[in-house]
């Protein structure tokens, strides 16, 4: 009841702004995509309103990249003019659910008798639930880490399986490139995959457990980077710069390197070389490591406060709609991002091989209860990550040892942990359950 009433007061207030007058212009839904997959959203979107005629009209609006997203929508939103509908990527969850801006969406669904049928998976709800256990956000194009290969390649050099262990694959290099590969394996450097991912899966935390400091300058990451560095050094791990396609995800797929670490939502772009001997893995892990569950990566659905009643009720029904099995599977294949409700994991999981990036994606998620990367959800993760790349590159240049870099990115998050603090108050940072 206490919702209803808060719902209500915003919603009187939006009305005395003139809201009535956005209603009449339908509800808008703002996204941060492009190309293929923006083209799906548009699909669910042009479905979702030729089913539902009785409600205002669902308006998606693509705004560039998932930056771009969260900076006119805070702009929007400063300036009374935000969407009702906003997908912001995931590691500005901290300020979302420290901000004013936003509705639960938990509470929201229930003050419009919203039940789902469908569940969602608690791997990736979870990671949006702030510590009470309350869910404020509806995960959408979520993806995760895996290992892709080509097991032709990997056969041609002697390799019997894709490498399961950092020290596998390292060997793996090497005979790949011993058997005449001018690109073992291919990478961004990106901190999403080589931070926070095979933390993750290594069951290594990065931050203190009083989530006051940063600790990736010690322990598996420093000893993973190290051996990245030598990699890289030795010519077996590429820059993506240095291939003929400059991209990671098009070098691998059009076969030129034998293995990548990448996104479960590059997988479209990936099998559509139809290669034929792309499979799919989980991200290796030191010897004797216990593995832990990946993170849910992409973005969430979040509702904003200052709408008309009959806003809300379309943005009620387009989530309920977006949770439908056949949505899912239609929107997963359509892009590569996973399936993220119970239903649509299983039928995913039963229809598809085992060695597709959607089953490997599903099945690391679900490793164990938690993840150990984040103790704690850390606030201004998007800085850190710009941190983390600056020094990396700068190991990577030979100008300083890797340890030393990654130290220095330890020493700047740990700033950054204050500011966060400061601008949101010394318990913000604890908003965040155990993703």
């Amino acid at each position: 009841m206490r919702f209803r009433t808060v719902l209500a007061a915003a919603i009187l207030m939006a009305a005395s702004a003139g809201s009535a007058c956005a209603a009449d212009a339908g509800v808008e839904f703002w996204y941060g995509h492009t190309g293929a997959a923006s083209a799906a959203i548009q699909t669910l979107c042009e479905r979702f309103n030729s089913t539902h005629a009785e409600l205002l009209p669902m308006r998606c609006i693509a705004q560039g990249s998932y930056e771009q997203n969260l900076q006119k929508t805070v702009a929007a939103y400063r300036s009374g003019k935000a969407p009702a509908l906003v997908e912001i990527y995931d590691v500005a969850t901290p300020e979302m659910l420290n901000s004013a801006a936003v509705l639960s969406l938990e509470e929201f669904l229930q003050a419009w008798h919203k039940v789902p049928q469908d569940r969602l998976l608690p791997a990736v709800a979870a990671y949006y639930n702030n510590a009470d256990g309350t869910l404020w956000a509806q995960p959408f194009a979520t993806s995760t880490a895996v290992l892709y290969s080509h097991a032709d390649q990997l056969a041609a050099a002697g390799i019997t399986q894709a490498p399961d262990t950092w020290e596998a694959f390292g060997a793996a290099l090497v005979a790949l490139k011993a058997h005449g590969s001018k690109c073992p394996s291919v990478t961004d450097f990106g901190p999403w995959v080589w931070l926070e991912q095979s933390s993750a899966v290594m069951g290594a935390p990065l931050l203190s457990k009083d989530a006051t400091q940063w600790v990736f300058d010690q322990g598996p990451h420093l000893r993973l980077m190290q051996s990245v560095a030598q990699w890289m050094a030795d010519g077996l791990l590429i820059d993506q710069a240095a291939t003929r396609s400059g991209g990671q995800e098009l070098a691998f797929a059009s076969g030129d390197c034998a293995l990548l670490v990448g996104s479960t939502g590059a997988s479209k772009l990936i099998y559509s070389a139809d290669s034929g001997d792309v499979n799919a893995n989980f991200l290796p892990v030191f010897a004797g490591q216990q593995r832990a569950a990946s993170l849910p990566g992409g973005a969430a659905l979040w509702v904003l406060r200052g709408q008309s009643e009959a806003q809300y009720q379309t943005v009620a029904e387009f989530l309920m709609f977006l949770r439908e099995v056949s949505v899912q599977t239609l929107f997963s294949q359509a892009t590569g991002y996973l399936p993220v409700t119970q239903g649509a994991a299983a039928a995913a999981l039963a229809q598809l091989p085992a060695r597709n990036a959607t089953v490997v994606g599903l099945n690391t998620l679900a490793l164990g209860h938690e993840a150990k990367a984040f103790e704690v959800r850390p606030g201004f993760t998007t800085l850190l990550r710009l941190a983390w790349q600056q020094q990396v590159w700068s190991a990577l240049a030979r100008q300083k040892p890797m340890a030393d870099a990654l130290h220095e990115a330890a020493q700047k998050g740990d700033a950054l942990l204050r500011l966060f603090e400061n601008t949101y108050g010394p318990s913000a940072t604890n908003k965040g359950v155990k993703p």
